[in-house]
């Protein structure tokens, strides 16, 4: 997990050009949002945050998730996979879980954060139970072919 403000995102030795370029010329719109093929690519999201019982609990295997905060505040649910406990088969790059969370992260506008794939998470929660409506970008980006 990285986690930090998108000033700062040339700090890592992660190849995330392709984020900073597309935020260059930003036009939000939902969902998928083609950048460079299936090697990476946007999703473009607007929600309203809600308790953590309605949340569900993800991981991916083949992409990398860098998700950016255009509006809204939320709090985000992080785990280890092997603390976590599958619940539905993987799929499409996307594999359910059930556990409790070891870090808890709060996304303001501005900040991002990665997600590997060993990092299990739940979105769209409440900070300080007051609600928020998001709207984010979500980035995927290939690990594995």
């Amino acid at each position: 997990m990285i986690f930090d403000q998108l000033t700062n995102i040339n700090r890592y030795d992660i190849d995330l050009e392709f984020v900073t370029q597309f935020l260059e010329n930003l036009s939000f719109q939902p969902g998928k949002i083609e950048i460079g093929g299936e090697d990476h690519f946007a999703i473009g999201l607007s929600y309203p945050t809600s308790n953590s019982e309605n949340g569900v609990w993800e991981a991916h295997r083949k992409y990398l998730d860098i998700h950016y905060i255009l509006e809204g505040e939320e709090t985000v649910l992080i785990n280890d996979i092997e603390a976590m406990v599958s619940t539905k088969e993987y799929e499409d790059d996307c594999e359910l879980f059930a556990g409790e969370k070891l870090h808890e992260v709060h996304l303001k506008p501005g900040d991002f954060l990665i997600l590997f794939p060993n990092e299990v998470h739940k979105t769209g929660i409440m900070c300080n139970e007051i609600s928020s409506q998001i709207k984010k970008l979500v980035f995927k980006k290939l690990l594995i072919h």
